[in-house]
């Protein structure tokens, strides 16, 4: 494999037209080879069963992922190839050639480990230019560093959703964590030697395709793996409880029957965003910023008075978890103070506000 280009496999899987996935071990003197004909499983290997669970999330969140990166670019986005290899993590990534952008995730709650994004350089560079609007761009600035951490923040909360619905159990997940690296050597992955690597490749219309990986310790794939089994192990007890009680009472079972589902970035979207919609989110009015000295903070008394860096009459900004998105300028409602929403603040505008404050 090389910076965004695809193996013989993946170009094979895309000639036949199939999204199937692969799997293999490597890295180790024992490898079960390509597609694990050997069943017996050491260590530094993953299961069948671990495979299959992990290569089944890992469609739906490739899917779900493409939506996000579709909804962010305003581009149609596919998700494709899906691979899945284990071993060594010193094998692994000699595979991946050049610069890459390295992006850690923390995951605690029910699971808890890191999951590593590692993305080309060239993969990176199509989907920022898209963002920012420079499509001839080949440098990875700060604010294409700080666009693809948006690019991963939206990401990475479609793949909480879908664990957390599939796995059963709350997990949260930290703030990613963003490396420019000059060479993939330099990937680290906490958790032991032995990881498993999930790669794949979105197509973003006429824009090119963009490869990523995700890095997993060994325990933590496990760990999801086991928690998938439980989880869909009590959904069909469930099932099996249900029916047996219809069975009992008499009631005829046939099966439900849906209508064909419409396919769509929109439609897609709202789906996933409809989960959220009831999450309670903490609103801020900040009028205003000021710096001061410890000295000046210490003989701060009643009646002293703050000058902030805001004019009179400018507009205040209006946050969400400390997250500027809006504008607005302060009213009075029956003698409460309130804000009336001036201005929308854009993603790019917030990505470039966050690229100027950093520099």
């Amino acid at each position: 494999m090389s910076d965004g280009t695809l193996s013989q496999d993946e170009i094979d899987a895309l000639l036949q037209g199939t999204d199937e996935l692969m799997t293999e071990s490597m890295g180790n003197a024992t490898s079960p080879g390509f597609g694990g004909a050997n069943k017996s499983v050491s260590g530094e290997q993953l299961s069948e069963n671990d495979k299959a669970n992990l290569g089944e999330l890992l469609r739906e969140i490739g899917q779900s992922q493409a939506t996000a990166i579709g909804t962010m670019t305003n581009v149609n986005t596919v998700f494709s190839t899906p691979f899945i290899d284990s071993g060594q993590l010193d094998a692994l990534k000699k595979e991946i050639k050049g610069k890459v952008i390295q992006a850690k995730v923390s995951l605690t709650g029910g699971i808890s480990g890191e999951w590593v994004y590692v993305v080309p350089e060239k993969s990176v560079l199509t989907i920022t230019n898209i963002l920012i609007g420079q499509e001839e761009n080949t440098d990875v600035s700060d604010l294409v560093k700080n666009t693809f951490g948006e690019v991963v923040t939206q990401t990475t909360g479609t793949l909480i959703t879908i664990l957390n619905e599939r796995l059963g159990k709350p997990i949260t997940p930290g703030f990613p964590h963003i490396d420019y690296l000059a060479d993939a050597a330099a990937i680290t992955i906490s958790g032991g030697q032995f990881v498993v690597r999930m790669s794949y490749v979105f197509s973003l219309q006429d824009k090119g395709s963009a490869k990523f990986y995700a890095f997993l310790s060994m325990p933590l794939a496990r760990n999801i793996s086991s928690a998938f089994s439980q989880a869909k192990a009590a959904v069909a007890s469930q099932f099996t409880m249900g029916a047996a009680q219809q069975q009992q009472s008499g009631i005829p079972l046939r099966p439900i029957s849906y209508e064909p589902l419409q396919m769509g970035v929109a439609s897609e979207a709202m789906g996933n965003i409809a989960l959220l919609l009831d999450v309670p989110m903490r609103v801020t009015v900040e009028l205003g910023r000021t710096k001061m000295t410890i000295k000046d903070i210490l003989g701060l008394g009643e009646g002293s008075i703050i000058e902030l860096d805001k004019l009179a009459g400018e507009p205040v900004d209006i946050l969400v978890n400390d997250k500027v998105i809006a504008q607005g300028e302060v009213v009075v409602i029956d003698e409460n103070f309130a804000v009336r929403v001036t201005h929308i603040v854009s993603p790019m505008e917030r990505v470039t506000e966050s690229a100027e404050t950093k520099l």
